[in-house]
């Protein structure tokens, strides 16, 4: 016997039905605690909790470890650390270059994510794992910002006859992220850094007009 009243709709009468059958809600608070989500169900947990990294060839424990930091890394995305975060998940001598830190400097509101061929063998820098760097930087990098992935080959020589010194570097540069246009980046509020400035629900950007 139904108590819904005849306007009932769809959404009321499953939820009556859930409860008649005696259905254990409990179960969903442990699929949603990734200490406690069986294994098979971490990706749907992934997904819900938007993660834009994940690598299904991760061991358990790596599955759970990145969805228990989901909500902190979302916090974090669109700041340096988040990107140098992301970085070191691949190699830990891949390097940021800002546009103030290069020589001579980038245009503004751009950086490098460097690979020194000297440090790190060509074997790792394979096209798939570039594709990886590139995506999840993308993902994690500020709105704002593009940036080139370069692979460098820094050479330094001494002349000691002379008591000088000679320093050169060469780049190459395989990938480029797609350019940000969905807004005019010159109109929102920017610190003396040019990082952009947060509304308070954190949602948004402060515009100058």
């Amino acid at each position: 016997m139904s108590l819904l009243t005849p306007a009932e709709n769809a959404a009321e009468r499953a939820l009556e039905e859930a409860m008649l059958a005696r259905i254990d809600l409990s179960a969903i608070g442990t699929s949603w605690n990734p200490a406690t989500c069986p294994a098979a169900d971490l990706p749907f947990l992934a997904w819900g909790l938007a993660i834009s990294h994940w690598d299904t060839d991760w061991t358990e424990a790596q599955k759970r470890a990145a969805i228990a930091d989901a909500i902190p890394f979302h916090k974090r995305k669109g700041t340096r650390a988040a990107v140098a975060e992301v970085l070191a998940r691949f190699h830990p001598l891949l390097t940021i270059t800002e546009w103030w830190e290069a020589n001579p400097p980038l245009p503004p509101h751009t950086f490098e994510v460097r690979a020194s061929a000297l440090e790190i063998p060509a074997s790792f820098l394979t096209l798939e794992t570039a594709e990886a760097i590139i995506r999840d930087v993308a993902a994690a990098k500020p709105l704002r910002a593009h940036f080139d992935f370069v692979q460098t080959l820094e050479a330094q020589a001494a002349l000691y006859m002379a008591a000088g010194g000679l320093a050169g570097a060469m780049f190459r540069s395989d990938f480029a992220a797609t350019l940000d246009t969905s807004r005019d980046w010159n109109a929102v509020l920017q610190t003396e850094i040019g990082e952009p400035v947060l509304t308070e629900d954190g949602l948004d950007y402060w515009e100058t007009s």
